[in-house]
């Protein structure tokens, strides 16, 4: 799903530097069939090929209009879209058809580890293949926990096989044959029946190394002799014997096809005459002006060929197990919620760090102040005359904290020996306003505005104070 892949996997495109042996599969744009325009159709997880056009859904989706089953022209225009029954499904994910082309199966297995509210089951859909029904649910459970799962095949006796979504190695789960019930309430278990582990690729794609290895989608051709998985960056396709899609994914070689014209692929289907590869993507999370292209490729038809990894402290890196073998994708979400707690950590530190920085007092005296304790003037002065008051009891207070507050810069010139003429020409601060702080030569009062327009604030929102500066920092 893109919503669990899009902010995060970008984040572990460090993942990517791995070092070990990988797949070299072939290269080739797909081609480019039709374009889905219609606006409805911008989460696409699942699709299947008929012998006229396109059945395809929508990635989970709360408005009633996209929670739907879509058929297309063979030129992409939607045709008709059939309405779920009851309250309709969760979190659709992919499509299937059984060996005998007559029945469409919906994976509403789509379960989130990020959400705080995990699914205790998870349903499949069926219907005529034609639409002429609305579809029935069946529910189904884990025998081992919960999990989140993309792609779905039908095995050679109508058995149902779900694929979690897992970095490295993904599980194969089905019912007992025979077992499925229609609109039940208690979920029927399944049974774990076996793994598969994906060769590794370097197939370039938005989310890197973990987008080599999570299983998006999955196909299964007309006459049942080969099936396929897709990840984010490639398909895998292998031989069926007998029926048994089991046998073939925990024991087989996959041929390995780059589906490099995709721009977040989660589907994946068989050509109605079985010879090419349909692809589709979810754009829920990219730019609304992205067109959702439907590609074609042609499959590729020999078995991929090892490439020699780099070498790590003399030893060949495709002698050993990558350490992304093992994540799952609730590893990832922890390691990426650690990466931002950390990162709060440090930019809070720099704030403390500032705030502190700003609240010390000077530790050198001014140049040309004599007979001053070092740090502040000295305690004597106690009232400095205001320029251009016009008598002598035009005056301001002065802290130890504060000095010279209240006067302008020819006063503070004059005390320290700068001769009233103002402050030296090489001086760094210039005489006039700074984003609407006091005018030059002022005292502040009047009209004159505090930092960034403020009347004469404190930095930062502070309390006011004389001249517009920070009540506990000199000049």
């Amino acid at each position: 799903m893109r919503r669990v892949v899009a902010c995060s996997l970008a984040a572990f495109g460090l993942v990517g530097l791995s070092l070990v042996a990988s797949a070299t599969p072939a290269l080739a744009a797909g081609k480019k069939v039709c374009t889905i325009t219609d606006s409805k159709l911008d989460e696409l997880s699942g699709l299947v090929a008929t012998s006229n056009g396109y059945i395809t859904i929508n990635d989970s989706s709360e408005q009633a209009s996209r929670k739907r089953i879509f058929y297309l022209s063979g030129k992409c225009a939607v045709t008709k879209s059939i309405q779920y029954s009851g309250a309709g499904p969760r979190d659709t994910e992919d499509l299937a058809v059984s060996p005998d082309g007559k029945t469409l199966w919906i994976a509403d297995i789509g379960d989130n580890p990020d959400s705080t509210e995990r699914r205790s089951s998870i349903g499949l859909w069926s219907m005529p293949v034609d639409g002429s029904k609305k579809p029935t649910i069946h529910r189904l459970s884990y025998p081992d926990g919960k999990h989140d799962a993309e792609a779905l095949l039908i095995n050679g006796d109508g058995t149902p096989i779900v694929i979690t979504k897992t970095g490295g190695k993904a599980g194969l789960y089905s019912p007992a044959a025979g077992t499925m019930k229609a609109n039940n309430e208690t979920p029927v278990a399944m049974t774990k029946v076996g793994d598969v582990t994906l060769p590794k690729t370097t197939t370039d794609n938005p989310f890197g190394a973990i987008g080599r290895l999570m299983v998006t989608g999955a196909a299964r051709s007309p006459d049942g002799s080969k099936v396929a998985l897709r990840t984010y960056a490639d398909a895998f396709e292998y031989d069926v014997s007998g029926g048994d899609v089991v046998k073939a994914l925990t024991g087989g070689s996959p041929r390995v096809t780059a589906l490099v014209s995709d721009q977040f692929g989660e589907a994946l289907a068989y050509s109605a005459d079985g010879k090419s590869f349909l692809t589709v993507s979810d754009l829920g999370e990219l730019d609304s002006n992205v067109a959702n292209v439907l590609y074609q490729y042609t499959p590729s038809t020999t078995a991929p060929k090892a490439t020699t990894a780099a070498t790590v402290g003399g030893e060949s890196a495709g002698n050993s197990r990558s350490w992304v073998d093992g994540l799952t994708l609730k590893d990832i979400t922890y390691m990426i919620g650690a990466v931002g707690v950390l990162g709060a950590l440090l930019v809070g530190a720099g704030v403390f760090g500032i705030l502190q920085a700003r609240r010390r007092r000077p530790s050198a005296e001014p140049a040309g102040a004599k007979g001053k304790k070092k740090g502040g003037p000295d305690p004597t002065v106690g009232r400095q005359p205001v320029p251009g008051a016009g008598n002598a009891a035009a005056t301001a207070s002065v802290g130890a904290d504060r000095p010279y507050a209240g006067s302008g810069y020819d006063d503070y010139d004059r005390q320290n020996g700068f001769g009233g003429g103002g402050r030296p020409a090489d001086d760094y601060q210039p005489a006039g306003q700074v984003y609407g702080s006091r005018p030059a030569g002022g005292s502040g009062g009047g009209g004159s505005g505090g930092v960034y327009g403020t009347p004469r604030s404190n930095v930062y929102g502070g309390p006011p104070s004389q001249n517009g500066y920070p009540d506990n920092r000199p000049y």
